[in-house]
C-alpha cells in the first residue's frame, strides 16, 4: 500500500472494514477511567496493512482537536467517525498502523476515546507511539484468534490481564505488556511520568 493518498483515494490494496458496528448496541463501560482495567466496547474491524495516512489523512492536520478529530478514518470512508461511541475497540489485521511515524493518527484516536486497539501485529513506530500517548495496542497471541472478533460484536479487554472476552463468552489470549509498558499505560502517557509532569503521582 502506498503511504501518501490523497483524501478520498482507494485502490484494491487499501484494507475494506468488513461492516458496521450496530447503533442500537451502544453502551460502553469503563472502569478505572485514565488507568483502564477493563474496557468494554464494539469492534470496528479492519484488514491488514492499515495505513496512518488512511487512519487520519493529512487533510486534518491541526492544532484544533475537533478537526483531527472529526479526520480519523475519513479519506477512507467518512460515516466512521460519527458513528464511534467512547470505548469501541479497534480491531486490526497484520501490520496494524504502517505508513507515516506522525503521531497524528494516535491522537485522532485518543480524540474519540477509542478504548484500545487489537491487531494480528503493529508498526513498529505505530506501537511506540501508541504507548507513548497511554493507548492500549495489544497482539493477539495467536492470529487465528482474529476469526472471533466480528464486526460489531462488543468485547471487553484487559490490558493489563492482556486477555479479552467475546459476547460468547470465549477468552482471547493478547500478547502482555512489559511492567514498563504497564506504568505509562497507568500514567496516561510517557510525559506524564516526567518530574513535575502533572499527571505525576
Amino acid at each position: 500500500m502506498a503511504a501518501n493518498r490523497t483524501q478520498g483515494e482507494r485502490d484494491a490494496t487499501q484494507p475494506r472494514v468488513r461492516t458496521k458496528p450496530d447503533r442500537t448496541n451502544n453502551v460502553t463501560t469503563r472502569v478505572n477511567s485514565g488507568e483502564a482495567e477493563q474496557v468494554t466496547g464494539r469492534i470496528w474491524l479492519f484488514g491488514d496493512d492499515m495505513n496512518t495516512d488512511v487512519i487520519h489523512p493529512p487533510a486534518f492536520f491541526s492544532l484544533d482537536p475537533e478537526k483531527v478529530k472529526r479526520g480519523l478514518f475519513h479519506g477512507y470512508d467518512p460515516t466512521i467517525q460519527p458513528n464511534i461511541q467512547p470505548d469501541d475497540i479497534i480491531v486490526g489485521g497484520r501490520n496494524f498502523g504502517c505508513g507515516s511515524s506522525r503521531e497524528t493518527s494516535i491522537r485522532a484516536i485518543k480524540l474519540n476515546h477509542i478504548g484500545a486497539v487489537i491487531a494480528v501485529d503493529f508498526a513498529r513506530i505505530f506501537f511506540r507511539n501508541a504507548t507513548n500517548n497511554g493507548l492500549p495496542c495489544l497482539p493477539l497471541t495467536d492470529p487465528a484468534d482474529l476469526a472471533k472478533l466480528t464486526a460489531g460484536g462488543r468485547i471487553t479487554v484487559y490490558p493489563y490481564a492482556a486477555t479479552l472476552t467475546t459476547e460468547a463468552g470465549e477468552t482471547v489470549r493478547l500478547e502482555p505488556p512489559g511492567e514498563f509498558v504497564s506504568q505509562i499505560w497507568a500514567a496516561g502517557g510517557l510525559l506524564n511520568m516526567l518530574p513535575g509532569a502533572a499527571g505525576e503521582t
